[in-house]
């Protein structure tokens, strides 16, 4: 009970803001002054120390480094105490602590920079631990953003703008912590605040208000652009019917303005980090399903292989989608069910598109690939290394890829494999784009190797066994290889990744080829075969779940049991 005197007897001699012995002892005071103590022992812990200490902060504006430890004291003790203690009467000269801290320039004169930096995190926590019951802390709030709103403009860029960007993520972060914290079925023990000092349902919409129009201008500025998205994901987790509508109404009105493709980019990074908010049936919004399919559709002009920053966007917004939904026709659902509101009838009758939509999406990343193919020759991608736009090309495809097949329907299944086999036969590829093109074979024989090895396996084997028959004398020796047979291997190695048990009635023809061609001496050719076994190998002696899907309920029509699209996001 006396710990918090011991402390102050012992250590407060020191402070005299001119002694270099003072940033020490606030750094012991930050570190083992009781701040979590019971409501009877209050008088014995932080009233013995808060009113002085609260003093000091206020007369000196020098920035010393202690200021930084002092403000983490105030911030840890605001948390670990909401209801407990009355900020009201230093909230004006808090949040001007605040604004000072930020740096921002004046008109055209250039404040110099601050030695020391608030740390984010603890401004943040110091302000969501005064809100609440009546407090103008939201108002002050609201007048720092009123204050601040310009300086988060693309055009007002300078280094104050990752404090600014940072102190809105932080701060969105700690509400939602703290709303979590306060509505646990199980309360935790170290969180206790009064009942009516409780977050209500109309703070927290406040609070969404007050914070998001500065949120929506920090997504464009591209130096933060992560962290701006993080912080609009954290406020759609609280009202996403405030957030979600008027970012997808953005990005709609960006697909059609071509002049500024930076907004395009911007918003679709930001929606990629709302996906489930935007999928899922919330109890107060469930409006959001209605944009997925007009999204996913809208979205995939974005696949340009001349513009690699917007493809890997559109990639990374459409497997964001589409590994929490399932790719299902639910519109006879409608004639089946009699329980559905109007929302997800509608949402129901769109689902008849994502047929199309997949039909498109791999037309145009066929049209992708046919056209890197033609860009690059053979002979500058030999020389060529795979870099990393290649790589993150690769990745996200296959990622897509297999959040389509993995959850859909077995017709819409049929549809992909069909399509992929097609472009498959007779074609063959260089090294760099068939990377792509064994992505989307592994993500179908991931999803069902069975079909997949049916449609794929016989023939290949075919072709390699065809080209080794007409020259086999000069190829086995050849060190310039054969572009074809090399590309043949590369898919034949990819194949054998598929469960162990579904290859072993291919044994015969899959051992063929390796007699066949092991002796190859081409790098690239001998390299592929080498793939081929050590695949093989892992297939054979690893264990594989049957299922992928995010649910285990039957996709399949009829409807009458299971709704997919209300596991959407779950």
């Amino acid at each position: 009970e006396s710990a918090t005197q011991e402390i102050l007897d012992e250590f407060r001699p020191y402070l005299c803001p001119f002694d270099s012995a003072f940033s020490d002892t606030m750094r012991i005071f930050e570190l083992f002054l009781p701040v979590h103590l019971p409501l009877n022992l209050h008088e014995k812990g932080f009233k013995l120390w808060l009113p002085e200490f609260l003093g000091i902060w206020e007369s000196i504006y020098s920035n010393p480094g202690w200021e930084l430890n002092m403000v983490n004291l105030f911030s840890l003790l605001a948390w670990c105490n909401i209801g407990y203690i009355d900020w009201e009467p230093w909230l004006p000269r808090i949040f001007t602590r605040i604004l000072k801290s930020f740096s921002l320039p004046v008109g055209k004169l250039q404040v110099s920079l601050q030695q020391y930096h608030y740390s984010m995190s603890s401004v943040t926590t110091w302000i969501v631990a005064m809100l609440g019951n009546g407090s103008s802390c939201l108002q002050h709030l609201q007048d720092l953003f009123t204050a601040i709103k310009n300086f988060y403009h693309p055009s007002n860029s300078g280094k104050f703008q990752q404090d600014l960007i940072s102190f809105l993520s932080k701060l969105a972060q700690a509400f939602v912590d703290r709303v979590h914290l306060e509505r646990k079925a199980n309360p935790v023990w170290y969180f206790t605040p009064p009942d009516a000092y409780r977050l209500t349902e109309q703070n927290i919409t406040d609070f969404v208000n007050c914070v998001k129009e500065c949120a929506f201008i920090a997504i464009f500025t591209k130096a933060y652009l992560k962290e701006a998205a993080k912080a609009c994901q954290y406020l759609s987790m609280l009202r996403p019917e405030l957030i979600v509508p008027p970012l997808v109404e953005k990005l709609f009105s960006s697909i059609d303005s071509m002049s500024e493709p930076h907004r395009f980019t911007s918003i679709m990074t930001c929606l990629a980090s709302l996906a489930r908010q935007i999928v899922r049936q919330a109890p107060h919004f469930s409006q959001g399903q209605t944009y997925v399919l007009p999204l996913l559709m809208a979205v995939l002009p974005g696949i340009d292989s001349n513009d690699f920053k917007k493809t890997a966007v559109t990639f990374q917004f459409l497997n964001a989608i589409l590994m929490l939904v399932t790719c299902v026709d639910c519109s006879s659902a409608i004639h089946t069910r009699n329980d559905l509101t109007e929302i997800e009838k509608e949402v129901c009758l769109s689902t008849a598109k994502f047929e199309d939509f997949v039909t498109e999406f791999l037309n145009r990343t066929f049209q992708m690939i046919d056209t890197l193919s033609t860009e690059m020759s053979d002979a500058v991608v030999v020389i060529t290394k795979v870099n990393l736009e290649d790589h993150v090309t690769e990745l996200a495809l296959t990622s897509m890829m297999f959040g389509i097949v993995q959850q859909c329907s077995k017709k819409i299944f049929q549809t992909v494999r069909e399509k992929i086999t097609n472009f498959l036969a007779g074609s063959f590829f260089t090294p760099k784009v068939g990377k792509l093109v064994t992505g989307l074979v592994r993500a179908i024989l991931k999803a069902n190797p069975e079909e997949t090895l049916k449609y794929l396996l016989p023939q290949t084997c075919e072709r390699i066994e065809n080209i080794m028959s007409h020259s086999e004398t000069t190829i086995l020796t050849d060190h310039k290889g054969d572009t074809e047979l090399t590309w043949c291997l590369i898919l034949f190695s990819e194949l054998v990744r598929a469960r162990g048990d579904t290859l072993l009635i291919y044994k015969p023809i899959i051992l063929s080829v390796f007699h066949r061609c092991v002796r190859i001496v081409h790098k690239d050719t001998h390299e592929a075969v080498a793939n081929a076994a050590k695949n093989l190998l892992k297939s054979l002696s690893y264990v594989y779940p049957l299922e992928y899907r995010l649910t285990v309920e039957n996709i399949e029509e009829p409807f009458t049991d299971f709704l997919p699209i209300r596991a959407w996001g779950q």
